[in-house]
């Protein structure tokens, strides 16, 4: 009777144990930050919005990067639950290459952290999040967090393509600033919504069952709805306006400009916690 009562209680620890393991892993979550044009993935630290995330708990897995030789990781594969990864991407170049190299970094993150995403993605960033969901081996995502991004496109972005054409973008490519130049694949891809465009396309596209919440840039008053982002249109950040996603997204409204700022840190905060009350 004894020894039957310590197998018992041998086997009870043992299942005790692997309930608590299989909970760890169900709870954890990871956090891949997706920066905007001429942005990389230390802006998120240098702005601090990783800060406010730390301060929540997070833990800073490391940054994916890519040079000639290939891709770079200087990741912490021990950053255990709760951890934010950054990427650095060609963020003057189309969409669709950006996307697939970060493709590249998530299936290395993926073998470690075997576990749904949660992506936040800056500007253009969100773009970039957004096309890669349409990638058929994609890895599992859980959510998607846009942060003043352009959805329905930029005027600022048309009125670059017709910029670089002109005299001025003549002569600043003569004297060595290419941004234009360099940056008309993106340009191109951002253009407003209107048929035969990129986002048009990406639009009317079916994207998987996940979180969809968009962070709208505002100022909002009791009388009125003013636009602060002067980058993206209102409308344009906000994904319910998007043709294939209506009613899908979580729209949180914040009261700063378009660059990212250490209260994003508080923010995302909260929106994951919308999402899990979900």
């Amino acid at each position: 009777m004894a020894t039957q009562s310590r197998t018992f209680s041998f086997l009870l620890g043992i299942l005790l144990l692997v309930l608590f393991l299989l909970s760890i892993s169900v709870q954890a979550k990871t956090m891949v930050l997706i920066h905007g044009y001429m942005a990389d993935g230390m802006s998120w630290r240098s702005t601090k919005v990783t800060e406010g995330l730390m301060l929540a708990g997070w833990k800073d897995g490391g940054r994916y990067s890519v040079n000639q030789q290939g891709m770079l990781a200087a990741i912490n594969p021990q950053a255990g639950s709760d951890a934010f990864f950054t990427v650095d991407l060609p963020s003057k170049a189309p969409i669709d290459v950006q996307a697939r190299i970060l493709g590249r970094y998530l299936d290395h993150l993926y073998a470690i952290r075997n576990e749904p995403f949660i992506f936040v993605g800056h500007s253009a960033g969100g773009i970039v999040a957004r096309f890669y969901l349409l990638i058929p081996a994609h890895v599992p995502v859980s959510a998607l967090i846009t942060i003043s991004t352009p959805h329905l496109g930029t005027p600022a972005a048309n009125i670059a393509l017709s910029a670089g054409d002109s005299p001025i973008g003549i002569m600043l490519d003569i004297i060595g600033q290419d941004e234009f130049r360099d940056s008309r694949g993106l340009y191109t891809d951002l253009k407003e919504a209107a048929p035969n465009t990129f986002l048009y396309w990406l639009n009317r596209q079916i994207y998987p069952r996940i979180h969809y919440v968009s962070i709208v840039r505002t100022n909002k008053t009791k009388t009125r709805l003013n636009k602060v982002d002067f980058i993206v249109p209102l409308e344009s950040q906000n994904m319910n306006n998007i043709w294939s996603l209506r009613g899908q997204s979580l729209v949180y409204l914040t009261k700063e400009s378009h660059f990212l700022s250490a209260k994003d840190g508080e923010f995302l905060v909260d929106v994951l916690k919308q999402i899990s009350s979900r």
